[in-house]
């Protein structure tokens, strides 16, 4: 296939075109909000076609406290692809630098239908990773504030603790429709 030439028409944008995007990007100050009922039918329909295709998917959601998306989740996979697919999540206002931690070990120590080897070397990579954390942490008043009167869900003792790993077969809805998913 022959390179395209940058300079053909079709390839340039304007320089107006470039500064009003640019000053549109620049005045947003927040993300925009998916609702967790969207991700979680696009993601329940992924889960059919994979049943379908005879694989498991496996969901790694390493963003801030994911685990509000698990129940949505639970509810809109077919009850016959949950056991097709795992979860992991986290439970806890999250540190984005550890965000690889939660798939580091996931292609070489992952078996179809068992996730054993990588929920221990996982857990172990976190905990030996906690206390580098909580020598680097700098006080945050907004995390402060969002923890005010709950448990800090463990990272206080170990990371591993704010992860969470689960098949969604095995994943349990309580009251009020939260999901209980097992520690990583």
């Amino acid at each position: 296939m022959e390179a395209l030439d940058v300079e053909e028409p079709g390839h340039v944008v304007a320089p107006k075109k470039v500064a009003a995007m640019s000053a549109t990007l620049a005045s947003r100050t927040t993300k925009d909000v998916v609702p967790y009922a969207v991700i979680a039918g696009t993601l329940g329909a992924l889960a059919r076609r994979v049943m379908e295709a005879g694989k498991e998917l496996h969901i790694i959601l390493a963003g801030c406290n994911t685990i509000g998306l698990v129940s949505h989740l639970h509810t809109s996979t077919p009850e016959a692809a949950r056991p097709h697919v795992w979860v992991i999540c986290t439970n806890e206002v999250w540190p984005s630098d550890l965000a690889p931690m939660l798939w580091h070990h996931h292609a070489t120590l992952v078996n179809k239908g068992d996730l054993t080897e990588f929920r221990l070397a996982t857990r172990t990579l976190l905990g030996e990773y906690t206390e580098h954390y909580q020598r680097q942490r700098i006080e945050d008043d907004s995390l402060r504030e969002a923890r005010a009167g709950r448990s800090t869900g463990g990272i206080d003792e170990s990371l591993a603790n704010a992860a969470r790993c689960s098949r969604l077969d095995q994943v349990q809805l309580v009251a009020g429709g939260a999901a209980e998913v097992a520690l990583m």
